[in-house]
């Protein structure tokens, strides 16, 4: 069996059928433990959790940005994995600035972000959400060190466990960051094994020469886009590009 891990764009948010995934075409068949909004905290936890149990062949993970955080509250978050909970810079935002984010309008998805914000507020966790991000959250250092040991921590358990993998990400930034590279982020960075990673080429219409996360291509190839997730042509084309990299490293292991 393959697991799947990842955020919306795995599981597949705004698609009419949400199968139609680029991790879930490429494996076949699949378990999928991805889940909107999730943080890359939450996309190791899950992996791991799931490879725990046992029967996981080889796993695909689609990293997301980096300025999600994941935490484990001392009570009912009111969210299908509670106590824990994801969180993200959008949870105190304005109904404006975050409909200014959408690609396309969509008053269905807007209804249910209000929603979940107005949970957020009532439980508390948009108070604790703030002062984080005020603080520490908002740091692309502190985005940079996280993302890069979660990374770090799940390369090293899937290599320990000797289960094949292929990641990718939503977006490269994180990889050419403008904080500056100390000791700290240097000594992780130089511990992520690309070997393992399938990046997308970058637009030949944009400035950019680095390689891109499925994100990043969809937006600047000009794939349709929902509110906020590339649609089906865009997972079709991303499972194209990906299928050598993926029987290369991760279909050898169902063979």
């Amino acid at each position: 069996m393959i697991l799947v891990a990842g955020d919306s764009f795995v599981y597949g948010s705004e698609l009419a059928d949400a199968t139609q995934t680029f991790p879930k075409l490429l494996a076949g068949a699949y378990e999928d433990v991805s889940w909107p909004g999730y943080s890359n905290d939450a996309i190791a936890r899950t992996t791991i959790e799931r490879c725990e149990q046992g029967g996981i062949q080889g796993v695909v993970v689609s990293w997301t940005f980096p300025g999600r955080y994941e935490f484990r509250f001392n009570y009912n978050t009111g969210q299908r994995k509670s106590p824990w909970y994801s969180i993200n810079s959008w949870i105190n935002e304005s109904v404006d600035n975050i409909q200014s984010e959408f690609v396309t309008e969509n008053k269905d998805i807007l209804k249910q972000l209000i929603a979940s914000n107005t949970k957020a507020k009532v439980t508390g966790i948009a108070d604790f959400a703030n002062v984080f991000y005020r603080h520490v959250g908002s740091s692309e250092y502190w985005e940079l060190y996280t993302t890069f040991k979660e990374i770090v921590y799940l390369q090293n358990y899937l290599q320990l466990k000797k289960i094949n993998y292929m990641f990718t990400c939503a977006d490269t930034d994180m990889f050419y960051p403008g904080t500056a590279m100390d000791t700290t982020l240097n000594s992780l960075f130089r511990q992520i094994d690309f070997q393992h990673w399938y990046l997308f080429p970058a637009g030949a219409e944009w400035e950019t020469t680095t390689p891109r996360g499925f994100y990043q291509w969809a937006m600047e190839n000009k794939y349709p886009i929902g509110t906020t997730h590339p649609l089906e042509q865009a997972h079709l084309d991303a499972t194209k590009l990906m299928q050598e990299k993926f029987n290369e490293l991760v279909k050898k292991s169902v063979q």
